[in-house]
């Protein structure tokens, strides 16, 4: 048996893990997220070791005084994912703000110039939050989402979010979003991963990172503007939905450069809220590979 195997075997048992836990959270109150999330993050910290030691030795050194308050805060906005996904209807009914956007009018004036906006976003406090939030806003969403390692933990996620009218497309469709964003049906783009050799090497917290450059292309081939939303978990458990003006193209702009304003405004969102990223991310690796 290969190495190969076991991964697929430990994947597999994962997913069906995750899927039993799911189907047993659905029937909670949403009461219960806290105590769930305190769970998770005990299971975590006992199972997820390798991941929060990688998170130690990437977290920039500009956070270094407040590590590992940054880490804890980071494990438990992981943990919370999955019982505020499940019981996301439940707590709407209870509390029509329990999502909330600011910074609206940033929308509603791209609207008035008969243009829809592309959304910028990332794996940043509780991202598919905020893709139920745009449908409820009344977009037609479409998110750009990479396949999981198991086809069934993909198919699994995704079920959840065509449920709440998220519409789902490969990332490997360029062509496609473009056609959609001129038809104002929305994309959105979480562009924070990993892009090795398919993105661009640019500077990401004083080190070199290889970032996709797919927003900039759809944006431009589209002629809509790229808007950063960053969903911020806040204390009494709600989510503010934080909108961001939308990023500007310059004529004398190479792509590298375009690619890197759109690093820059995740290193800013990033360093507002540093508990809220998944600082886990090989986000360094082969950055070298990233064209220049």
């Amino acid at each position: 048996m290969t190495k190969e195997y076991f991964k697929k075997l430990k994947r597999t048992l994962r997913f069906y893990v995750i899927k039993t836990a799911i189907s047993l959270i659905g029937l909670l109150p949403t009461s219960k997220i806290k105590k769930i999330g305190k769970l998770i993050t005990k299971l975590f910290y006992l199972l997820g070791r390798k991941d929060i030691n990688k998170a130690r030795e990437l977290l920039p050194k500009e956070f270094e005084k407040d590590k590992e308050t940054i880490i804890r805060k980071m494990v438990e906005n992981v943990a919370l994912l999955i019982p505020e996904v499940v019981l996301y209807d439940k707590s709407i009914a209870e509390n029509p703000n329990y999502c909330r956007f600011e910074n609206w009018e940033i929308i509603d004036n791209i609207l008035k110039q008969n243009k829809f906006p592309i959304i910028l976003t990332c794996h940043f406090g509780n991202w598919e939050l905020l893709g139920y939030s745009l449908v409820k806003a009344g977009f037609d969403l479409n998110v750009i989402a990479r396949s999981n390692n198991l086809q069934k933990m993909t198919d699994l996620i995704n079920s959840y979010r065509k449920s709440h009218g998220v519409n789902v497309i490969m990332h490997d469709n360029i062509l496609e979003a473009s056609k959609l964003a001129r038809e104002g049906k929305v994309p959105a783009i979480l562009a924070d991963l990993n892009a090795r050799e398919y993105g661009y090497q640019v500077d990401f917290f004083g080190r070199k990172a290889s970032f996709y450059s797919a927003p900039v292309i759809i944006s431009m081939r589209s002629k809509m503007p790229l808007v950063p939303i960053f969903p911020e978990r806040q204390p009494d458990g709600t989510h503010i939905m934080r909108v961001l003006p939308p990023i500007e193209w310059h004529k004398d702009d190479t792509m590298r450069d375009k690619v890197q304003k759109i690093a820059k405004v995740y290193e800013e969102g990033f360093r507002r809220r540093p508990d809220l990223w998944c600082w886990f991310h090989d986000r360094y690796e082969f950055a070298e590979k990233g064209k220049i």
